[in-house]
């Protein structure tokens, strides 16, 4: 599914570029007729209506004089002059065959010679941006001037503006000469074309063209105040900031490049000044729209390159600030690089986040399709590949649009929230009665949940005087009798030596029974703080129960029992001490000598309680793994079995009734509780229950070796 979304999205990229690409295609000033090109110098429009058909581009191969600065008084037949013929609109630096500029840097004349239909009167020629000064001397005059044309690299000054420019051209001839150097910019040359057509079309073209750059410069000005305003107002919409600074930055460079709105307003402004301005708003444009998309969708982005597009975003800018005009421009690839990273790390966190389902990412991810598509066509049209229209200005606007349906969208989610909530007030007011009582209960079953939570702790606190008291007796019965054993020694009514020496052992038996539970009780103390320290060992589940039918085999027989161990249903038959290392059984990690200590305990409890005189008694001990997850060990006699009552409580400490299985007459009543705490530390469980038919089965549950 997530693939399938992944090529819904790069499909609709590459429809986006088709599109895109047969908008160039289709830009011709008259669609269904052949594009007229000049070749060898001479363009023949003799046949072109200006009225019908509009304006046409003065594109094709003019002559060129590389390293020459030539006026239209030059005898233009010389033998002397090296002429050639080169495309316009091109850069120097594809010219091959010039080595003069070839480099970008140099200076040279244009000439192209234009035939018209006779008695037109005027027309008109816009002259684009040539970086990075010329001259235009049209049938001998000079009608356009930019900066100072010169051969001397320190006396010519650059400077761009574009301008329309009005001739007569009756007598059917046109002749264009343009003088062109550059030494401050990576290219030069005429990298855009010339237009030609009527008067009132040239101005009207230049006039929309203008109107157009204005209209998406303010638009983008206003946006993006908009937006920073509304982030002062608003922090939680973080996005917000990145979003109107980007506006600003793609605004502050549309107005140094294109029409050059800057340059018409202040036109003493330095040319210098404008290249570092676009520059520094191309770098600050991918800082902050990787910024405004890692906002929008803070879960899908990645902090690391984050922090690295600022890194380079701020060495782009200061390097734009503080380096020479001609060497960065000349790292113009750097700074497309860096665009298309950013461009391709923005579609990443769009698609996640749309695969993710976040809110706007759909209206985002189109918008952002849209304006990279715009981006990678401008670059291919500065570095001069097939495109010949700048189309930036459309894809922000595409992609604003989309921001502003994100908005919409945002304010009408935000009151439709305040209407439903208005809609819950006015439920709640008409039913707060129906509430209240809701209330009442939910706190009546509160205080009875209080209630059973005091009657549980009045339970606990029962046990836990009965606790004591069945310590302070267990201590208090063989105190008792040795202090009367010793009185009545010490009072002689016991003299005779047989008589004392009993009384001695009887006396030391108590003791010994004594020092046994005080054992038990510290024993079981430091199992439940988890103060005992165990050594687990790997060991195979098959191994560790032959080892307990080698340990406790022969004490069932001399009982007059038997013990029988089976794995998985299958009866051992005999062990040895190296089977316990087995590796090709299923393993579980076992202190041994505390699981011996468990096994010691619920064996021989279960003899205890074996009937005398029974011929067929038995413990039966089985071993089984569950689903490859745990192994289960389950220990059965042939006994009188546990009484119900009793199987609730027969782990707890001291507990101690007839049948209750946690001592027998001479124990402390903290075995099974002992037991219990083993298994507890070995991440098991253990339980107890009454077999059918008769006698009792201890089930023991072990989390297996992964």
């Amino acid at each position: 599914m997530i693939r399938r979304r992944i090529w819904i999205f790069v499909i609709l990229l590459i429809a986006i570029v088709i599109v895109n690409v047969g908008l160039l295609n289709s830009f011709n000033p008259v669609h269904g007729e052949k594009r007229l090109i000049a070749s060898n110098g001479v363009l023949d429009l003799r046949q072109w209506n200006f009225e019908k058909k509009g304006n046409v581009q003065l594109d094709g191969r003019w002559t060129f004089y590389g390293g020459e600065l030539l006026e239209p008084s030059t005898s233009w037949d010389n033998g002397e002059l090296r002429a050639s013929y080169v495309d316009v609109p091109s850069s120097w630096n594809s010219y091959t065959d010039e080595p003069a500029v070839s480099d970008g840097l140099g200076y040279g004349t244009y000439r192209l010679i234009v035939r018209v239909p006779e008695g037109l009167g005027t027309l008109s020629i816009r002259v684009p941006n040539i970086i990075s000064s010329y001259k235009l001397w049209v049938n001998g005059r000079l009608l356009a001037e930019a900066g100072h044309v010169s051969t001397d690299p320190s006396l010519s000054k650059p400077e761009q503006y574009p301008r329309v420019v009005s001739f007569d051209a009756s007598n059917g001839k046109v002749e264009l000469v343009v003088q062109v150097s550059n030494y401050k910019h990576r290219k030069g040359g005429i990298w855009t074309g010339f237009l030609l057509g009527t008067t009132q079309n040239v101005t009207r073209s230049e006039i929309m063209s203008v109107a157009e750059q204005l209209l998406i410069i303010g638009s983008l000005l206003i946006i993006g105040t908009y937006h920073i305003g509304l982030y002062a107002l608003r922090r939680r919409e973080r996005f917000t900031l990145p979003f109107g600074l980007m506006c600003l930055m793609v605004a502050t460079r549309m107005a140094v490049t294109g029409e050059t709105i800057i340059f018409q307003r202040f036109p003493d402004m330095s040319w210098e000044l404008g290249m570092r301005i676009e520059y520094i708003a191309f770098a600050l444009s991918g800082v902050t729209g990787y910024i405004y998309i890692l906002r929008m969708f803070p879960e899908d982005g990645s902090k690391r390159f984050y922090r690295l597009s600022n890194v380079v975003g701020t060495m782009l800018t200061v390097g734009t600030a503080l380096l020479p005009t001609l060497t960065f421009t000349r790292l113009l690839p750097i700074y497309q690089a860096y665009i298309v990273l950013v461009s391709a790390a923005c579609v990443y966190v769009v698609v996640k986040a749309r695969i993710r389902k976040q809110e706007g990412s759909s209206l985002v991810l189109t918008g952002l399709l849209f304006f990279i598509a715009t981006v990678v066509n401008d670059m291919l049209f500065y570095g001069e590949r097939v495109v010949s229209v700048q189309l930036v200005p459309i894809g922000i606007t595409f992609f604003i649009l989309m921001q502003s349906l994100i908005l919409s969208k945002r304010f009408t989610h935000a009151l439709r929230k305040v209407e439903l909530v208005s809609d819950e007030l006015r439920e709640l007011n008409m039913h707060l009665e129906i509430r209240v009582e809701e209330r009442t209960n939910a706190l009546r079953q509160s205080n009875m949940s209080l209630e059973r939570s005091n009657e549980e702790l009045e339970k606990l606190e029962k046990s836990r005087r009965h606790l004591l008291s069945n310590i302070s007796h267990d201590l208090r019965t063989p105190m008792t009798l040795v202090q009367g054993y010793l009185e009545a020694m010490r009072d002689g009514l016991v003299e005779d030596k047989e008589m004392q020496r009993k009384h001695m052992n009887m006396m030391l038996g108590k003791l010994t029974r004594l020092n046994g539970l005080i054992d038990d009780l510290f024993e079981l103390s430091k199992l439940e703080a988890g103060q005992v320290r165990f050594h687990f060992e790997k060991v195979s589940v098959r191994g560790w129960l032959e080892s307990v039918q080698l340990s406790f085999e022969t004490d069932v027989e001399k009982d007059g029992g038997r013990l029988i161990c089976r794995y998985e249903g299958e009866p051992l038959n005999g062990a040895d001490e190296a089977s316990t290392t087995r590796q090709d059984d299923t393993a579980a990690w076992i202190d041994m000598a505390r699981m011996e200590q468990v096994m010691s305990n619920l064996i021989y409890n279960a003899l205890r309680y074996l009937p005398a005189g029974d011929a067929n008694k038995q413990i039966m001990i089985d071993a089984a793994v569950d689903d490859q997850q745990f192994a289960i060990i389950e220990i059965t006699d042939s006994g009188s079995g546990i009484d119900e009552e009793d199987l609730p409580y027969i782990f707890d400490r001291f507990y101690k009734k007839d049948k209750s299985r946690n001592s027998s007459e001479a124990g402390s009543g903290l075995g099974l509780s002992i037991v219990k705490e083993i298994v507890l530390q070995h991440g098991g469980t253990i339980a107890a229950r009454n077999k059918a038919g008769a006698g009792a089965s201890f089930r023991i549950q072990l989390p297996l070796a992964q």
